[in-house]
């Protein structure tokens, strides 16, 4: 499990660190909750989905369409914690859509 200290460095790096600082301060000392968590990903959902293809295409494990969707389901698992379904839903929408010329 990883701690929610990461998981908010993640998610403000994939949702944008100046949006993220701008509402609830540094990521490393933030301690928002997670109803404002979840507002900023329905915000920045586009940007997260764009952040997360950008990952997978950096990545030497993802090479098709196969193992990108591992990537995205492994991704979303680690996000879980901060996810309604539908936000989960919505980003494995956006990413299979981002990357299914792979």
């Amino acid at each position: 499990m990883i701690p929610q200290r990461e998981l908010l460095l993640q998610l403000a790096r994939l949702a944008g660190l100046k949006a993220f600082s701008e509402r609830f301060g540094p990521p490393q000392t933030a301690g928002p909750p997670l109803d404002a968590l979840r507002k900023l990903i329905d915000e920045r959902l586009d940007a997260i989905a764009r952040a997360l293809v950008a990952e997978a295409a950096a990545s030497d494990d993802v090479i098709d369409v196969a193992s990108a969707q591992s990537y995205i389901e492994d991704r979303l698992a680690t996000l879980a914690g901060l996810l309604s379904s539908e936000q989960a839903d919505r980003l494995r929408e956006a990413f299979q859509e981002g990357t299914k010329e792979w």
